[in-house]
């Protein structure tokens, strides 16, 4: 497999633009050399959405998704100490 071509916010505006006009998704991945199959249906759904041109990769998280995740590693820990437990009660018997 090659390395994804990275399009401008304006190459892909124009190509969701052809397919709303009634291009279909397999000429438009023909045309433009796009390999993914969903890719023009999730840029279209980004596009009516309003958020074709965001990119969160890298957002930093909210103080509530921090917490949320300090609660489910000190749960994780707990299960696992558990176990642990119970693997040397099985062990003595």
């Amino acid at each position: 497999m090659g390395k994804h071509k990275k399009r401008t916010l304006e190459q892909k505006i124009k190509i969701v633009k052809e397919f709303k006009k009634g291009a279909t998704i397999s000429y438009l991945n023909d045309k433009y050399g796009i390999s993914g199959v969903g890719t023009i249906s999730r840029w279209n759904q980004e596009y009516d959405k309003g958020k074709l041109g965001l990119d969160n990769r890298g957002k930093r998280k909210s103080q509530q998704e921090i917490e949320d995740i300090d609660i489910l590693k000190k749960s994780y820990a707990l299960l696992m100490e558990i176990r642990s437990q119970q693997n040397k009660s099985k062990n003595i018997k």
